[in-house]
C-alpha cells in the first residue's frame, strides 16, 4: 500500500513538473517583454545636464533641440529620413500640427531649415565651391574633363541654391518667431482683433533663446559668405549678380558715379545708406552701411578697402582679462582694412638689415611726415542684422527681399524693428584683440632699443576706434622698452565700462625709447598736435577738450613736459660742473648753449602745454631719476642701446662738429642729445638735472600712482591713513593660515594693525601728512617715492607691487575712478 502510494505520488509530481517549468518560463518572458510596452523609468542626474539638454539645439550642440526632436517623433518622422526627403518631411510635419501657425511651430521650422543648411554645407557638392584650382595637373589633382566639370558645376549649383534657400528660410522663420507679437496676424485661423498685439513683461523661454541663436547663426553665415562672394574669392553663395549703388552724385574721371565718399552724406552718422544690391537665385539682398566715410569707402567696388570680414563667432580671444560685450540683437563682426598699419619683428629686422647692407639712408614717408604716422583704426567693428521685408506673418514668410544692415556699434546702441527699439549686440574687445594679435608690439619695442638703425623710428599714434567728435580722448604713453601692449588690461576695462566707453576714445602712442627723451617729447607732442588739427581743425569738438594723458615711467616724464610752459634753455647753466672747467670745456659749453638756443634745436627745450589736455595720471614716474639706471647690469645694458645713426649725424652736424663725438657725449650739455633714453633716467644724468623741477600748468589736474614693493611699509601707510586703504583679496589664503580677524567685517581704522600678514594691503590713498621716515624707504624696486612724488597732486595712491603696476587691478580701478570723477566735473 505504501509502495503503491509512493509510486502514485511520484507519478503525480512527475506529471506536474513540466507544467511548473512552462509557467516559470512564461513569467520570465513576460517580465522581459514588459518594458517594450512601458519604457518609463526615473533616474537622478545632475541638474546641469538637465538644463543643458533643455537649452541645447542645432547651433550649440550640433543636434536638434529636445522640442524639435519630440515634435518629429510625435509626427512619426525619423530625423535622418527627414533630412533626406526634406520638403516631404516639412509637408507631413505641417499636416501633423493641429495649429500650423502657432508660434512654437515657427521655431521648429527655423531649426529644421538651419539643420538642413548645415548638412548641405558639409556635402561634397557644396564643398566643391570652395575647392582650389588643381596644384598638379598630372597627378591626383588633375583637371576634370569638360563633361566632368559641367556635371560637377551643375551639382554644385543645385546644392548651393538649396543651401542658401535653407539659410534664408531659417532667417525668415526665426525672425517671424522673434517678432511674432509685432507682426500682423494675417494667416487663416488668426483671432480677429489680435493683429499686432504685443505681449508685455513676458519672461524669455528656452525656445526664445534657441531661436535667437538660429537667427544669429544663419545671419552670420549669410553676411560673411556674401562678403566672400562679392570679393570673388569664394562662391559659397552661388552665382550672384551684384549692383553697386552710388552714395553721392559726384562723377569720377569716367563720368560714373562714385561709391566711396571722402565725407559722409548729409544726415546723421547713424543713418543707414543703401550701397549695394545682390541677386541670389530668386532673392534680392540689399546691403546698408553706416553714414560714415570710414565705412562707406568699403562700398567702392574699384578700390575696396575691406580686406577681411570676420565674425566674432569665429574668434577665440585669449590674453584679455575680460571680453567687453553688449548683449542684444545682431552679429558682431570685425572688418579689417587692407591699408592698415602693422608692425612686426620681421619687418624691423629686414629694415635694419637693409640699412646695414646699403650705405644710403633709406628715408620713408612714414618717418618724415607727421601726418603719415597717425593711424586710424585698421579694424572696424560692425554689427550685422538681416530684416526680411514685410510687416505681417505671411508677408515675411513669403518674402524674397532681405535687407542686410551693418551698424557701427559705437554709435548705434539700439535699432528699430517694426516700431519697437531693441538693443544692438556688440563685441568691443574683438577689434582691439585682432590689432594686438597681428602687431608684435612688445618685441618691436625691445628691438628698437637694441638694433642699430639708419633711421630713427619716430613715434606713432594709433586710434583704437573710428574718431568720434563727441568723445573725450585718452592718450596712453608707455615706458622704457615697452609698447602699447602694456595697456591691454586697462584699455579692455575701459571698453567694458559702459560709462567710460560711451564718453572716451583711446589713442595710444608707440615711440622708440632709445631716442633722447627731449627728442621723444618733441616728436610726440608734434604728433598729438597734428592729430588734433587733422581731426578737428577748428577745435570745436568735444574730443578736442578735456583730454586725459595716462603715462607710465619714462612716458610719465614725457607727459609732464607736455603739460609745462617752462623754457629749459634758461636752466642750462645748472648743468655746469662745480669744479673748475678747462678752457676747452668752457669753449664747448658756450658753443652748445648758443646752438641749443637756435630755432631747430631750441624747439626741443621750449615746453608748451597741450591745450586739449586738462587731466593727467602719472604711474611709477622717475621725475628725479633713479640710481637703478647706474647699477652694473643696467650700465651693461645701456652700452648696447643704440641711437639711430641719422640722429647722431644730424645733431653733430648741427653742432658744427665742435668736438669729437666722444667728447661731446661726455659733456653735460652734449649728453642731452647723445645719450640714449635709458641712460637719461639716471638721477645723475644731465637730462634729470635739467627737468626735475619743471612746473605743471596750473589748469592741469594731475594724479600720481606710485608702486611700493615692501608690504610692511604699505601696511604702515594703511595704519596711518586707514580710510584710504584697500585690502588685497585678489588671492585666496592658504588653508593652514589662521586669520584671527573677521575680514568680512574689518574696521580698517581700528583693526588694520591686528591683521595677519595676509590679506595684504592692496593700495592706500595718501595725503601730505605721511612721515618722511616712512616714505624714505618706500620704493617700487626701481623708482623711489621721493622721485615719483609730486607736490600739488589731486590724489596720490600707493599700490602694493613692483614698478610695472599698469596692469595691476588696483591701478586700473584707481584710473577708472579718476576718469569717472573727471566726467562728473
Amino acid at each position: 500500500m505504501t509502495s503503491a502510494r509512493l509510486v502514485t505520488t511520484s507519478a503525480a509530481h512527475a506529471h506536474k513538473k513540466p507544467t511548473f517549468i512552462a509557467a516559470l518560463i512564461a513569467l520570465v518572458v513576460a517580465i522581459v517583454l514588459l518594458p517594450a510596452c512601458s519604457t518609463v523609468s526615473v533616474d537622478k542626474q545632475a541638474s546641469a545636464k538637465t538644463i543643458s539638454a533643455q537649452r541645447g539645439n542645432i547651433v550649440t550642440d550640433n543636434k536638434l533641440s529636445s522640442d524639435t526632436a519630440s515634435t518629429l517623433l510625435s509626427a512619426g518622422l525619423n530625423e535622418q529620413a527627414c533630412m533626406q526627403y526634406f520638403d516631404l518631411c516639412l509637408e507631413q510635419l505641417t499636416d501633423s500640427m493641429l495649429n500650423e501657425h502657432y508660434r512654437p511651430a515657427l521655431a521648429i521650422f527655423s531649426e529644421l531649415h538651419y539643420a538642413k543648411a548645415r548638412e548641405l554645407a558639409k556635402s561634397q557638392e557644396c564643398r566643391d565651391a570652395l575647392a582650389r584650382p588643381p596644384l598638379d595637373p598630372y597627378y591626383a589633382n588633375a583637371s576634370l574633363t569638360d563633361s566632368q566639370a559641367e556635371t560637377q558645376q551643375n551639382n554644385t549649383s543645385r546644392c548651393l541654391i538649396g543651401y542658401q534657400g535653407r539659410l534664408f528660410d531659417a532667417i525668415k522663420f526665426s525672425y517671424t518667431y522673434l517678432f511674432y507679437d509685432s507682426l500682423a496676424h494675417d494667416f487663416e485661423g488668426a483671432e480677429s482683433g489680435k493683429s499686432r498685439t504685443r505681449q508685455q513683461n513676458r519672461i524669455p523661454s528656452d525656445i526664445d533663446i534657441q531661436t535667437q541663436d538660429i537667427y544669429n547663426a544663419a545671419s552670420n553665415d549669410v553676411i560673411t559668405q556674401l562678403y566672400k562672394s562679392a570679393d570673388n574669392s569664394h562662391k559659397l553663395m552661388g552665382d550672384t549678380k551684384i549692383s553697386y549703388l552710388p552714395t553721392t552724385t559726384e562723377l569720377n574721371n569716367d563720368n560714373k558715379a562714385t561709391i566711396a565718399n571722402r565725407t559722409p552724406r548729409q544726415g546723421k552718422s547713424t543713418d543707414q545708406i543703401n550701397v549695394m544690391t545682390m541677386q541670389v537665385d530668386d532673392y534680392n539682398l540689399n546691403v546698408y552701411l553706416p553714414n560714415e566715410n570710414n565705412y562707406l569707402q568699403n562700398a567702392n567696388k574699384q578700390s575696396s578697402a575691406l580686406a577681411d570680414l570676420v565674425s566674432t563667432y569665429e574668434l577665440r580671444l585669449t590674453g584679455l582679462n575680460s571680453i567687453s560685450k553688449r548683449p542684444g540683437l545682431g552679429i558682431s563682426l570685425v572688418a579689417s582694412l587692407d591699408d592698415r598699419y602693422t608692425t612686426t619683428i620681421r619687418q624691423l629686422l629686414v629694415s635694419t638689415l637693409s640699412g646695414r647692407l646699403s650705405k644710403e639712408t633709406t628715408s620713408s614717408k612714414d618717418d618724415n611726415e607727421t601726418s603719415a604716422r597717425i593711424y586710424p583704426t585698421g579694424h572696424l567693428l560692425m554689427t550685422g542684422l538681416i530684416k526680411p521685408a514685410g510687416d505681417s506673418v505671411l508677408d515675411v514668410l513669403s518674402s524674397e527681399q532681405l535687407d542686410i544692415h551693418l551698424y557701427n556699434p559705437y554709435r548705434s546702441e539700439n535699432i528699430n524693428i517694426l516700431g519697437d527699439d531693441y538693443p544692438l549686440a556688440a563685441n568691443f574687445s574683438a577689434g582691439y584683440g585682432l590689432w594686438l594679435a597681428e602687431n608684435q608690439l612688445d618685441g618691436v619695442g625691445y628691438l628698437n632699443l637694441l638694433t642699430r638703425q639708419q633711421e630713427a623710428s619716430l613715434p606713432k599714434l594709433f586710434m583704437l576706434e573710428p574718431y568720434d567728435p563727441d568723445k573725450r580722448v585718452i592718450v596712453m604713453i608707455h615706458g622704457l622698452a615697452s609698447s602699447p601692449a602694456t595697456w591691454v588690461n586697462l584699455t579692455n576695462d575701459i571698453f567694458n565700462d559702459d560709462k567710460l566707453r560711451d564718453n572716451y576714445q583711446v589713442w595710444q602712442i608707440f615711440y622708440p625709447t632709445n631716442l633722447p627723451i627731449l627728442e621723444n617729447r618733441y616728436q610726440i607732442q608734434k604728433l598729438l598736435k597734428a592729430t588734433y588739427q587733422q581731426t578737428d581743425p577748428n577745435g570745436q569738438n568735444r574730443a578736442s577738450k578735456n583730454s586725459v594723458i595716462i603715462s607710465h615711467s619714462m612716458g610719465a616724464i614725457i607727459a609732464r613736459m607736455m603739460l609745462s610752459d617752462d623754457n629749459l634753455t634758461q636752466n642750462l647753466d645748472a648743468l655746469d660742473d662745480q669744479n673748475m672747467l678747462s678752457s676747452n670745456r668752457q669753449q664747448i659749453d658756450a658753443k652748445l648753449k648758443r646752438e641749443f638756443g637756435q630755432a631747430e634745436l631750441g624747439k626741443r627745450f621750449e615746453l608748451e602745454t597741450l591745450p586739449q589736455v586738462d587731466t593727467a595720471v602719472f604711474l611709477s614716474a622717475p621725475f628725479r631719476g633713479t640710481d637703478y639706471a647706474d647699477r652694473w647690469f643696467i650700465r651693461a645694458l645701456r652700452r648696447v642701446i643704440y641711437l639711430p645713426i641719422s640722429l647722431v649725424k644730424t645733431v653733430t652736424d648741427n653742432l658744427a662738429m665742435i668736438a669729437t663725438q666722444g667728447d661731446l657725449a661726455q659733456n653735460p650739455l652734449g649728453a642731452l642729445y647723445l645719450q640714449n633714453g635709458a641712460s637719461q633716467l639716471s638721477d645723475k644724468s644731465s637730462f634729470i638735472q635739467l627737468t626735475k623741477n619743471i612746473n605743471i600748468n596750473d589748469r592741469i589736474t594731475y594724479h600720481s600712482i606710485i608702486a611700493n614693493n615692501d608690504a610692511d611699509i604699505t601696511k604702515g601707510l594703511a595704519q596711518m591713513q586707514p580710510n584710504g586703504a584697500k585690502i588685497d583679496l585678489s588671492q585666496a589664503l592658504p588653508e593652514d593660515d589662521n586669520i584671527t580677524v573677521d575680514t568680512a567685517s574689518v574696521n580698517l581704522a581700528a583693526d588694520i594693525s591686528t591683521l595677519a600678514n595676509k590679506p595684504l594691503v592692496a593700495s592706500v590713498i595718501v595725503n601730505e601728512d605721511i612721515s618722511q621716515a616712512l616714505t624714505a624707504r618706500l620704493s617700487d624696486g626701481i623708482v623711489p617715492y621721493s622721485s615719483a612724488h609730486l607736490d600739488g597732486a589731486a590724489s596720490e595712491t600707493v599700490i602694493s607691487g613692483g614698478h610695472s603696476i599698469q596692469a595691476n587691478p588696483q591701478t586700473i580701478l584707481t584710473l577708472r575712478r579718476i576718469l569717472h570723477q573727471q566726467l562728473k566735473q
